[in-house]
C-alpha cells in the first residue's frame, strides 16, 4: 500500500488545488448561478447548456465531486496504513469535515441567495478542506525524513507566534474574499497608493479594500520577523520550520505583488487567479509550520 499512497497524496493535493482554482473562476467570472438554482442537476438537466457561466459552475461542481472521491480514498487507506496515528486521523477527518463543508455551503448557496459575508466562508472553508490534504501529504511524504529534519523542540513562544499568525492569516484571507464578493476589488483604482493618497477616506468600498490592503502589508511583517526568528534559531536543527520560513515570506511578498497586479491590471482573469493560487499555497505553508512547531525528536522517535 505504501508505494501507492505517496503518489496518491501528490494527486489529492492538486486535485484540491484545482477545485481552489476552479472556485475562484467562478467567482471572477460571476459564474456562481451559472446552473440556475438548482443543484445538483444545472438548470433541471444533467448536461448542461453550452454556456460560459453554466459550463464554468458545472465545471467546478463536478471537479469538486471527483476531488471528494480522491481525498476519501486517500485519507482511508492513510488511516488504515498508519493506524493508531493520532496526527493522521486527525488529519484524515479535518479535510473530509471540510470537503463536505464547503460543498454544502457551495449547494446553498446557489439553491438561496446568501450575503457577502457568508459567499465569502465558502473560499475559506475551501481552503481549509486543501490544507488538511496538504499537511496529509506533507507527512506521508517526508515521515522517513522526520527524524532528519526535527531535531529539537521548539519554544513554547514560537508555538503560540506561528499559531496566532495563521488565525491571523485565515482572517487576511477571509477579508480579500470578502473583498471580490462585495464587488471592491477596484474601489482603489491604484497601486500602492489609494485614490492616489496614502491613506484614503476609509468608507464604503474604498475603506474594505484599505483595511485589506493594510492586513495583507501586517502579513508580510509577521512573516518577516518569522523569517528572521528562524535564521536565528532553526538553521542547523529545524530544517523543516527554516526551510518553510523561508518559502512563506517568499510567497507573501509575491502575494502581495500580485494584489497589486490585479488592480493594476484591472482584475485581468490571470492577475486574480494567481492571487487565489499564492495564497491558497502560503496558507499551507503557514499551517505546516503550526503542524511542526508541536513535535519534538522524542515524539518523532516514538512514530518508528
Amino acid at each position: 500500500m505504501e508505494k501507492w499512497l505517496k503518489p496518491l497524496a501528490v494527486i489529492a493535493t492538486l486535485v484540491m488545488f484545482i477545485v481552489m482554482v476552479a472556485g475562484s473562476l467562478v467567482t471572477k467570472t460571476d459564474s456562481g448561478l451559472g446552473c440556475g438554482n438548482d443543484w445538483p442537476l444545472c438548470n433541471g438537466k444533467w448536461v448542461p447548456e453550452y454556456t460560459l457561466a453554466s459550463i464554468i459552475e458545472y465545471t467546478h461542481r463536478l471537479i469538486t465531486g471527483i476531488a471528494g472521491i480522491i481525498v476519501i480514498l486517500f485519507s482511508v487507506l492513510c488511516w488504515r496504513y498508519y493506524r493508531g496515528n493520532k496526527e493522521v486521523r486527525n488529519l484524515a477527518l479535518f479535510g473530509f469535515f471540510f470537503i463536505v463543508l464547503e460543498s454544502i455551503l457551495g449547494a446553498s448557496a446557489v439553491i438561496w441567495p446568501q450575503s457577502s459575508a457568508v459567499l465569502a466562508l465558502h473560499f475559506g472553508f475551501s481552503l481549509l478542506a486543501f490544507t488538511g490534504v496538504f499537511l496529509l501529504t506533507g507527512f506521508v511524504l517526508q515521515r522517513d525524513r522526520m527524524e532528519g529534519m526535527v531535531q529539537s523542540t521548539a519554544s513554547k513562544g514560537f508555538r503560540n507566534w506561528i499559531w496566532g499568525v495563521s488565525v491571523y492569516a485565515y482572517g487576511v484571507v477571509y477579508l480579500g474574499a470578502y473583498v471580490r464578493h462585495t464587488g471592491s476589488s477596484m474601489a482603489c483604482t491604484d497601486w500602492p497608493l489609494c485614490q492616489g493618497r496614502l491613506i484614503p477616506e476609509l468608507s464604503g468600498q474604498v475603506g474594505i479594500q484599505f483595511v485589506h490592503r493594510l492586513g495583507a502589508m501586517l502579513l508580510l511583517i509577521l512573516l518577516l520577523l518569522n523569517l528572521i526568528y528562524a535564521v536565528k534559531h532553526f538553521k542547523e536543527t529545524r530544517r523543516d520550520l527554516y526551510g518553510a520560513s523561508i518559502i512563506a515570506f517568499a510567497l507573501v511578498v509575491l502575494q502581495v505583488f500580485s494584489g497589486g497586479f490585479v488592480v493594476l491590471f484591472q482584475l485581468h482573469l490571470y492577475a486574480t487567479l494567481l492571487h487565489s493560487m499564492i495564497i491558497t499555497i502560503l496558507f499551507g505553508v503557514i499551517c505546516y509550520m503550526c503542524l511542526q512547531s508541536v513535535k519534538s525528536p522524542r515524539l518523532d522517535k516514538s512514530r518508528k
